[in-house]
């Protein structure tokens, strides 16, 4: 796991990087060098409005947004966000190299993928903050909420937090209305992005494992892996009561009291037993159990020795401890990102062989709700929902089953059609 690459510098030679500074001199000049390039190859098409719209909106991002996501050493370049760029890119290049065997030229491409691209990130972002909406509102003592500054934990990309069927939601519905707009068949449109899209997956998924998000379950296999402590798995795993915060387990009620002290470990060397209750972690008071979570979690940030002060105790009993991290997990990520790999070459060879404009997309649709429904079953991460009598599933689970549904019906209108696949030369943009 690594969720923070580096940081970029709040000031250089002087001027402000974020904001009203170098980030968003740079993009005026190359917003301005290609709207001036589409104007001299295309003249004044429909298009442009739709391009000067998304400058002024990433103008805006720069200036007004992206100071409030940088932190006191700078703006933090994230491990997920960097793997989404290379994601991108790969997603791109393949659809380029895809692109003369459907007559597309590659300004199509790139319009395509802005819309495709936003779209979907729109629709993945809204799918999250809906399903994990306690993690992004803001609230003040009263309980009040604060929405410039949620609006700007929904936004805040670098972490993670963007949920693929909502990307699949938002894909489709740009592709539809890109179809229209230049008369391109929607079908083979989407046959045409499906391996781009299953590419691009792939690469994400391994932005999660750099993040510590999409984590699995625990298990003892040998390529296990365990994540640092205060990583979603490891404060996942804590919250559960499976894992040990520097040999102890908390009870789930208040006051905080001790439920497990692990065997063989410093805490109980020190005389730390079950059934303790903790007044104080390192002079810090706690009255309550998720004070006592927080002030042992973040323990190992301020030395290498804990003391508790224990009831009953006249003197704190203090123990040598080392950064915590999780119990092994399955490593998911590397799952999904094997998967939407191997679906992408799959997709690719079937392909060649598709009879109708739509058997690629369809194949899509059919083959990953399928894995998804699989890897569900290794995953921890998400909460589970009731999805008819006495079956437990989890929401993607169950957008899989309905996914699958759909694909039913595309191939059942796809076999009604008459053979035939999308060749012919496309307009230009």
């Amino acid at each position: 796991m690594r969720s923070t690459l580096f940081y970029i510098p709040h000031e250089f030679l002087g001027m402000p990087v974020f904001g009203f500074g170098w980030v968003l001199a740079i993009w005026a000049v190359v917003a301005i060098a290609l709207l001036a390039q589409s104007v001299r190859r295309y003249g004044w098409t429909r298009d442009l409005l739709s391009q000067i719209v998304v400058a002024l909106l990433v103008g805006a991002f720069i200036a007004f947004l992206l100071p409030q996501l940088a932190e006191k050493e700078g703006l933090p370049i994230r491990g997920y966000g960097t793997m989404l760029l290379l994601a991108t890119i790969a997603a791109v290049g393949l659809a380029l190299w895809r692109a003369p065997e459907r007559g597309l030229n590659a300004d199509l491409v790139f319009s395509l993928t802005l819309w495709v691209f936003l779209v979907g990130i729109a629709g993945a972002r809204l799918f999250y903050v809906i399903e994990y909406w306690d993690r992004i509102r803001v609230v003040d003592g009263s309980g009040n909420l604060l929405w410039f500054r949620t609006f700007v934990n929904a936004i805040n990309l670098t972490q993670g937090g963007l949920v693929v069927y909502g990307s699949i939601f938002g894909g489709i519905v740009a592709i539809i209305v890109f179809a229209r707009r230049t008369g391109l068949p929607l079908l083979g449109l989407m046959d045409f992005v499906a391996p781009s899209f299953m590419l691009g997956l792939a690469l994400g998924r391994l932005g999660c494992f750099l993040n510590g998000c999409c984590f699995g379950a625990v298990c003892d296999l040998p390529w296990a892996v365990r994540f640092p402590a205060g990583s979603l798995p490891h404060v996942h795993q804590v919250e559960k009561g499976i894992a040990f915060i520097h040999g102890v387990k908390l009870a789930p009620e208040d006051p905080p009291r001790i439920a497990a002290v692990e065997p063989a470990s410093a805490a109980e060397s020190s005389g730390i037993r079950p059934g303790d209750r903790i007044l104080a972690v390192d002079e810090i008071p706690t009255a309550t159990r998720s004070a006592a979570q927080g002030a042992l979690m973040a323990a190992h940030t301020k030395g290498s020795q804990l003391c508790l002060a224990i009831a009953g105790r006249t003197q704190p009993v203090c123990f040598a401890i080392s950064p915590p991290t999780s119990l092994p997990v399955h490593p998911t990520q590397i799952y999904s990102a094997i998967n939407a790999f191997l679906i992408c070459l799959f997709l690719l060879a079937f392909e060649r062989f598709r009879q109708h404009d739509g058997q690629v997309v369809a194949m899509m649709f059919t083959v990953y709700p399928l894995t998804r429904f699989l890897l569900e079953i290794l995953r921890d991460d998400e909460p589970w929902v009731i999805a008819g009598q006495n079956l437990g599933l989890t929401i993607a689970q169950t957008i899989s089953l309905v996914l699958l549904a759909g694909a039913v019906i595309l191939w059942l209108y796809i076999f009604r059609t008459k053979p035939g696949r999308w060749q012919a030369a496309a307009p230009s943009a």
